[in-house]
């Protein structure tokens, strides 16, 4: 039997769960990853088949971590559990009344693959829940002694301690909070990611006083642990919970000092020329393709050290390059704001803990703050307030820095750049009361399937610099939209979360071999658009699905993705349908596939299509939803950013995309933010 080990302590709460809920809980998880032998012929000395759900405390970790998040997504997630707890459950998914706990373990197995497959939305939505995150949380949360006892049987290593805060020590000092704060400056900026930081650098540098209020913490290298299950929650939105209201697409988004920048993959591409030419041509985005926004691209590259110099091949971006050349596709080197980076861990999506990785963290906002500018960490800004169509300032909240409790936060200012990203920056002018009806409209997300290549030699996708090469070899398929090839890092937790299930010991048997899998990543330039709109408590939702083009162009890209592992030497494919879509070579030789089982197989993706929860979908790219144009009868603010109607209210990130930039969208944002910028200071 496997060892009990006890999960590290929680400062959160289960007892927003009745004692009935939890039960049912606790009989999902075990059932998602029960005791099971080990295969035929295997031994288990590890105890890895041996061990559940249960002796990893996997249902009180879900309870805990669900409890910080919305009234809303609680109740839904008490009506699932409510219920499965009812007679009548049984009868819809086994024939036959009972509820979900006292179902003997393999009747639970039946009932979830039911869910999984059901017709009826709902229950597929309800799987996914519980399926991605008892996934997270078995292979990904460590156990009091800093390590999940899965990894060893994965070869995944404990990620290296990070450097002592002697070592990095902190460079900017947050404002204390003790009591009410009302504040003054000349400019407030709302949020720190690729845009905040960079309007606020620029904005000090003129001279302004300017104030920068983040909604997350402050975190630097002395803090990045590398492992998953602690810093997804301190370092991302909705701590790294975040989906569409359907959950059919997983969103992540940084949340903190210095926002996506701190957790990207540094991967660094300019706006291409057709993109900006649309933007200028279609939207009324004027001076996108001038000389004058060019120099936006100049000046952020330089200043966040853009270069290909860091951009070696680890194995996971080598086995996208030997396909593509194989099959003749043209693929190039990713510039990086990395720099002597020397591919020293892998852990980047978790915060650099060597400092290598240039975030506005340790660029734009290290020289606003030099340059006198103040910031003010974990406060949400709960609207900007506006009188007689013009800016008077921000006010929201913030925790006592020795208490905890709420304390009101108001900055008096005459401007206000609102860059907290296509998410949340929506929602602070909804709930600010603004009516133009483009604001949360226009969501583009750059849509995302992945895939994974089994290789006979290791991969380790946790190794080396997460993306250095890319294929836009497809980027043209339906004029300037289409799809780019890329890979991305996978680390057991968010393997645990995306691999499908189609029993306990079919998904423990293939983590086993993610080492030799590399990571294949479908990002399409989406044609279709999304919206956000405000939940009871005004905190955004997300209502997004590819529309039917989109949608073929992921079918295309899982085809062709398919192509690149057995051409670039692999066993083995897996596409992450429910259920599991896989494509073996014969006798397990390096791209040995017959033209028939070849055929039949692609025609299997076409088949089965990209369906809701049906297929794990994702972005890490939210743009849109607060769009730059020529008119507030299509946008939201004009071409230099300025909010149509609101004297002094500025959009400055991502949100001001007219369309999806078709790149991952850093280096876009910052220099459109720079342009808004420019615009700022000339006005005085």
């Amino acid at each position: 039997m496997a060892t009990t080990q006890q999960p590290a302590a929680s400062a959160t709460t289960t007892d927003w769960l009745s004692p009935a809920e939890m039960r049912t809980l606790e009989a999902v998880c075990e059932a998602l990853f029960p005791p099971t032998p080990p295969p035929t012929g295997e031994s288990d000395p590890a105890g890895y088949y041996a061990r559940s759900a249960s002796d990893l405390g996997v249902a009180t970790l879900m309870a805990e971590a669900l409890s910080q998040q919305s009234p809303e997504t609680r109740a839904q997630f008490q009506q699932l559990l409510s219920l499965m707890g009812k007679p009548m459950f049984g009868m819809m998914v086994v024939g036959r009344p009972g509820r979900f706990d006292r179902m003997s373990l393999a009747t639970r197995e039946r009932a979830l693959r039911k869910m999984r497959d059901s017709s009826l939305p709902a229950l597929r939505q309800g799987f996914q829940g519980l399926k991605r995150l008892t996934g997270f949380i078995y292979f990904g949360a460590p156990t009091a002694d800093g390590a999940n006892p899965n990894w060893p049987t994965l070869s995944y290593p404990m990620p290296p301690a990070p450097p002592s805060p002697a070592t990095f020590p902190k460079r900017i000092r947050p404002l204390d909070v003790h009591g009410d704060l009302t504040l003054t400056a000349d400019a407030v900026v709302v949020g720190s990611g690729a845009g905040g930081g960079v309007v606020a650098s620029e904005l000090a540098a003129a001279g302004k006083e300017v104030m920068i209020l983040e909604k997350g913490g402050y975190f630097s290298e002395s803090d990045f642990t590398g492992v998953e299950a602690q810093m997804m929650p301190e370092l991302y939105l909705r701590r790294g919970m975040l989906s569409t209201a359907d959950l059919s697409v997983i969103v992540q988004a940084g949340s903190c000092l210095g926002g996506g920048t701190v957790v990207n993959w540094s991967t660094s591409l300019r706006t291409p020329p057709e993109v900006l030419a649309e933007w200028e041509r279609e939207y009324g985005l004027t001076g996108a393709t001038a000389p004058a926004y060019a120099r936006g691209f100049d000046a952020v590259e330089q200043r966040i050290g853009v270069n290909t110099a860091d951009s070696v091949p680890n194995r996971n971006n080598e086995a996208l390059r030997r396909g593509c050349e194989a099959l003749g596709y043209s693929w190039e080197a990713i510039p990086r704001n990395a720099s002597d980076c020397d591919q020293r861990c892998g852990y980047c999506g978790f915060g650099c803990p060597h400092g290598r990785k240039q975030s506005t963290m340790l660029t734009y906002l290290q020289d606003a703050y030099d340059q006198g500018a103040r910031v003010l960490v974990r406060c949400t800004v709960e609207r900007v307030i506006i009188e007689r169509g013009k800016v008077m300032g921000v006010e929201g909240w913030a925790p006592d820095s020795t208490t905890g409790e709420r304390r009101r936060v108001v900055v008096r200012a005459p401007i206000v750049v609102v860059a907290g990203g296509s998410v949340e920056s929506p929602a602070l002018l909804l709930r600010s009361g603004l009516e133009n009806p483009n604001i949360g409209r226009h969501l583009r997300l750059h849509p995302v399937v992945a895939s994974g290549g089994e290789y006979p030699d290791p991969v380790e996708t946790w190794t080396g610099s997460l993306q250095t090469i890319y294929s836009d070899h497809f980027a043209h398929l339906r004029g300037d939209y289409g799809f780019r090839l890329e890979v991305m890092p996978a680390h057991p937790g968010l393997l645990g979360l995306a691999t499908s299930w189609g029993s306990g010991q079919e998904l423990k048997q293939l983590m086993t071999r993610i080492r030799n899998q590399a990571v294949f990543i479908v990002l399409t330039r989406d044609t279709g658009e999304g919206h956000i709109t405000l939940d009871k408590q005004g905190d955004p939702i997300l209502h997004y699905w590819p529309n039917e083009t989109d949608r073929r162009h992921l079918v295309r890209g899982l085809q062709e993705v398919t192509r690149i592992v057995f051409a670039g030497g692999g066993t083995r494919i897996n596409h992450n349908f429910s259920p599991l879509l896989s494509l073996q070579s014969e006798q397990g030789k390096p791209g040995a596939v017959s033209e028939v089982r070849f055929k039949r197989f692609l025609g299997e993706i076409e088949r089965r299509g990209i369906a809701r929860n049906r297929v794990i979908v994702g972005t890490a790219h939210q743009m849109g939803t607060c769009r730059l144009g020529g008119s507030a009868k299509t946008a939201v603010a004009s071409p230099a950013g300025a909010v149509y109607g609101v004297e002094g209210l500025y959009i400055g990130d991502a949100s001001g995309f007219p369309t999806a930039s078709g790149v991952n969208p850093m280096l876009s944002t910052m220099a459109l933010a720079y342009h808004v910028a420019q615009g700022i200071k000339a006005r005085g």
